[in-house]
């Protein structure tokens, strides 16, 4: 089985808070806390085809957040059903992926696999909860970006019924 832990790639290499800021979910977060968080953040390489994160065999890389500087990445959804698999986004350098798991702490519901080499920042969600229970504004910053995902969720759900 490859190894999917992102620490066997990772640099000493935080991200700088301006990157960190453009990010939807922290741009709301205030400068201290954002350049804490920004401190626990690590540059990562991943190869091309890399399976980051896969439910159908319940592998998953550590729980954090990714945030893609430069490569293309694929998202999708397997059917429990029968064999057929859904493509939910292909992301691309500046967008994230992993923010759900970063607050609940949960299995993810989709796979992530690179098209092109991986190089991206990485928050642990460990990191991400030690800032959080130190500083709870982070959830305050961070309610405008996730209301608009659960609209956007909804909006995207009405068009297809």
């Amino acid at each position: 089985m490859p190894d999917t832990q992102p620490n066997s790639h990772m640099t000493e290499l935080a991200i700088e808070p301006k990157f960190l800021r453009r990010v939807a979910l922290f741009s709301n977060i205030d400068g201290d806390v954002l350049n804490k968080l920004a401190s626990e953040t690590r540059l990562i390489y991943l190869p091309q085809g890399h399976m980051v994160r896969d439910t159908r065999r319940n592998t998953v890389s550590v729980d954090g957040l990714y945030i893609l500087k430069s490569c293309i990445i694929k998202v999708t959804r397997s059917s429990q059903s029968w064999e057929a698999e859904a493509i939910l986004a292909i992301l691309h350098a500046g967008q994230y992926f992993g923010e759900i798991g970063l607050i609940d702490g949960l299995p993810p519901s989709a796979n992530v696999a690179t098209m092109e080499p991986m190089e991206c920042y990485f928050l642990p969600r460990e990191a991400f909860v030690t800032a959080l229970n130190d500083n709870p504004k982070i959830a305050l910053g961070m309610l405008p970006a996730l209301t608009t995902m659960v609209r956007s969720a909804d909006q995207w759900i009405a068009e297809l019924l």
